[in-house]
């Protein structure tokens, strides 16, 4: 019979980091794993997609037809 406590423990960044340190290397491998396909799951691009709109900025820059938008708009995003 497996029994499981669940504690709600306010940790440090610096904790964290040595209480998975304690962990066993294949447990540890496993948790990077599982971290990674997480952020993976994100809506931020990736390095690939970042080059390739900067890429197709420069050219688009170089050709003139780069399309812009005014800095107060962008200033409202922020």
């Amino acid at each position: 019979m497996e029994s499981t406590i669940n504690f709600n423990i306010p940790l440090s960044f610096q904790q964290l980091v040595d209480l998975v340190m304690q962990l066993p290397r294949p447990e540890r491998e496993k948790l990077v794993t599982v971290i990674q396909e997480d952020d993976l799951d994100e809506d931020e691009p990736t390095k690939a997609q970042i080059l390739e709109n900067l890429k197709r900025d420069y050219i688009a820059l170089k050709a003139g037809t780069l399309q812009t938008r005014p800095i107060e708009d962008i200033l409202n995003e922020l």
